[in-house]
């Protein structure tokens, strides 16, 4: 099963409406509602369908909105804090987005393989390379030491885009 499928399943095990239009509102590619008396919704562009890769990335983050989510967050913010509080949910989409998409194991397996860039372990994974940034990123803001230990490698997190692995010997 690849990474769309997957996707899809998790759509149809919570019993969301996924829709596909040729235009949404704000220039965006995909949003999440949840409806009263209709329950939730992902609407996607059409266009999405001809690349695999943006389409798992749009899709994955809207599923994350579905499960970290609260409130409305399309509107336009008429204050900071609102713009603040829409980034936090735009956020949390996106990590929960970047760590199902690509599991720790997953990257293991492409570190292991010789992949030492975004681009690489992209083409490894088959997502996107915007997909793999934020999942070095999350693991730089969860990392205290700088460094994460992903299997027999430690990937120093401090330089990123770069990625520097050390294995021990």
């Amino acid at each position: 099963m690849d990474k769309l499928e997957k996707l899809l399943q998790v759509v149809s095990d919570e019993n969301i409406i996924l829709h596909y239009d040729n235009s949404l509102p704000y220039q965006l590619e995909g949003l999440y509602v949840n409806i009263k008396d209709v329950g939730p919704a992902i609407f996607l562009l059409n266009s999405l369908k001809q690349n695999k890769s943006r389409h798992v990335e749009i899709l994955g983050e809207e599923l994350g909105h579905h499960f970290t989510s609260v409130g409305d967050s399309i509107c336009n913010a008429a204050t900071y804090r609102d713009q603040l509080d829409i980034l936090k949910c735009e956020k949390k989409a996106t990590d929960w987005s970047t760590n199902y998409i690509i599991t720790n194991n997953e990257l293991i397996k492409a570190l292991e393989y010789g992949c030492n860039s975004y681009y690489e372990i992209s083409e490894f994974l088959n997502v996107n390379e915007f997909v793999v940034r934020d999942k070095f990123e999350y693991l730089a803001r969860k990392s205290s030491t700088g460094y994460v230990q992903l299997g027999s490698y430690k990937v120093i997190l401090t330089n990123l885009p770069n990625i520097y692995l050390y294995k021990e010997l």
